[in-house]
């Protein structure tokens, strides 16, 4: 159920100021914005196929199901009433391969240069078979990572609800979460995740087909609109802003607590606006929060491991990675939430973590503290 309109804005209420900001995004609107282009991330619907953890995973699983895909559009072509066989071991049949059944179009065979290394959830590395026809949705990603050695960066906003729970209301109150990554991400990497770019490298390579190659490099398509670092310099004249610079403060505002404080409300319906702040040293000092930012989200697995933490094997052998179910540690004498040793997570039956800082409890991703 809809709790409100442009008429009945007392339940929940934003703050005014917020629509006197740059907006992020520039679709189905007339209002100026800051990124020519951006997207949702891809939506596989089959992500137990389309991902993986290795490229040789990937590989024999995609290569099943395109031969399976293949053999049933023979069978197609041999018989127009042929019905496909709903076998979940060989494929999982979505909207494209329906439709291409139906038509009896075949699947190309499998590409090595369609394996991407991507971020499936926050953190979470994974292969993904980047392939229109055997995605679901690839939104505008081909323009923002079009070849698997494509560099980029991309600001990745949790997105929007626009439905409120009027019953639950906090339920739905995960605000607006932005994490920075430099491969493709999914739909729900951390939310509806909206894809920011830094660049539009797809846009270079549309532009390439139309003109004669001189072998003279050309210049990195902006993923920024043209209106958008003029729109801050004006604020601080004389003073100088990159467009790189401009990049690392949204990052930097998106992260402010005094921002995402103010306008909560504003962020869990509307895709982010972003401020001028006061002074171009205020400025430049959201800049310097968000490279330190990107720094550690893009690179985190090159960030020293905390140095108290201790990883015990608890049995003899090669162990096992495998989870069913983790589980903090128990303190002796109590029961309850109170018998929870946060300080030690029982990872399975063979791996124990210990000494985990108390103040990890603290850090949250997609409204979830670990």
């Amino acid at each position: 159920m809809k709790c409100e309109n442009e008429s009945s804005r007392w339940f929940n209420q934003r703050d005014d100021s917020y629509s006197r900001f740059m907006r992020m995004d520039g679709k189905k609107t007339k209002e100026k914005s800051i990124f020519k282009n951006f997207s949702l991330g891809v939506g596989t619907n089959r992500d137990v196929w389309a991902y993986a953890s290795s490229k040789l995973s990937l590989h024999n699983k995609m290569q099943t199901c395109i031969t399976f895909y293949n053999q049933e559009v023979e069978k197609k072509k041999r018989d127009s009433n042929y019905v496909f066989l709903k076998d979940l071991t060989k494929i999982s049949w979505i909207h494209p391969q329906r439709i291409g059944f139906e038509r009896q179009v075949k699947s190309n065979s499998f590409e090595y240069n369609k394996i991407y290394s991507c971020f499936y959830r926050p953190y979470i590395r994974q292969y993904l078979y980047f392939d229109r026809f055997w995605n679901n949705r690839v939104y505008q990603m081909p323009s923002i990572f079009p070849m698997n050695t494509t560099d980029n960066l991309v600001i990745c906003s949790s997105g929007v609800d626009n439905l409120v729970i009027c019953i639950n209301q906090n339920a739905k109150d995960a605000g607006q979460i932005a994490l920075m990554t430099d491969h493709i991400a999914d739909l729900h990497f951390n939310g509806d995740t909206q894809c920011f770019p830094r660049w539009l490298p797809g846009e270079q390579s549309k532009a390439a087909e139309d003109t004669l190659d001189f072998g003279e490099p050309s210049e990195m398509p902006s993923g920024f609109s043209q209106e958008a670092l003029p729109h801050f310099q004006a604020a601080y004249p004389g003073k100088p802003i990159t467009e790189d610079d401009l990049f690392y403060y949204i990052y930097g505002i998106l992260h402010s607590e005094d921002y995402r404080t103010r306008y909560a409300n504003n962020l869990m319906k509307e895709l982010p606006r972003i401020p001028r702040v006061a002074t171009y040293e205020q400025f430049m000092a959201f800049v310097e929060a968000g490279q330190e930012l990107a720094r550690l989200h893009v690179h985190f697995e090159d960030v020293a491991p905390y140095a108290g933490v201790k990883i015990e094997y608890t049995k003899v052998g090669q162990p096992s990675y495998r989870v069913t179910q983790m589980k903090w540690g128990k303190i002796k004498g109590k029961t309850g939430n109170a018998a929870k040793d946060k300080t030690t997570l029982i990872y399975n039956d063979w791996i124990t973590v210990k000494n985990i800082p108390l103040e990890a409890q603290e850090y949250v991703v997609i409204n979830k503290g670990i």
